[in-house]
């Protein structure tokens, strides 16, 4: 089931660039997420930057899917608008169900632990947004799960100490999220 939400997305990015440009982009050729970014996507020889950067990429899951879009050599770099990615939690959160338990797994168990916190969003924290990027591409393979579970049991690795009580009090969602997709990946 992650796979439809990584799925839904590339579609997104491939068929708004698509329309701007007026050919076809292949889904597939979107990187989610990025080295540089949370999502990339080269653009196609002979295309106009110009065109590239004034896609519009509409709504997904009734937020807008990009909240900035810029160009470093030839390719588009995405970030996605904090709208969409509690709208994301939220979805991944009503449609797959939570892991009855860990199964021996620290990443799972620390998100299971992280849900029964309160908050309805995902945090507006860099290492938060990463590791949900990360979750769901985590069914891909072994190695991208190791990464987004490392990246998931990291969330609060950056915030100061005496900032993670407020943080963790309002990351009760995205750890439900993160359970749910790290849970099924495995």
């Amino acid at each position: 089931m992650a796979d439809l939400f990584e799925a839904e997305i590339r579609n997104c990015l491939s068929g708004g660039l698509g329309r701007a440009l007026g050919r076809e982009v292949d889904a597939r050729a979107v990187h989610l997420p990025a080295r540089a970014a949370e999502a990339s996507l080269r653009i196609l020889q002979g295309a106009s930057e110009n065109d590239a950067l004034k896609a519009d990429y509409g709504l997904l899951y009734g937020a807008p899917l990009v909240g900035s879009v810029r160009v470093v050599r030839g390719w588009l770099l995405y970030e996605f608008s904090g709208s969409f990615l509690s709208a994301l939690v939220q979805k991944i959160n009503a449609e797959l169900p939570l892991p009855q338990d860990d199964r021996g797994d620290h990443a799972v168990n620390s998100m299971l632990a992280l849900a029964r916190q309160r908050g309805e969003d995902c945090p507006n924290v860099f290492a938060m947004r990463r590791a949900l990027l990360l979750a769901l591409s985590a069914h891909t393979g072994p190695a991208a799960y190791q990464k987004a579970a490392r990246a998931a049991e990291s969330l609060f690795h950056e915030t100061p100490p005496r900032d993670r009580p407020a943080l963790l009090a309002q990351s009760g969602a995205l750890g439900g999220a993160l359970a749910r997709l790290l849970g099924g990946a495995r």
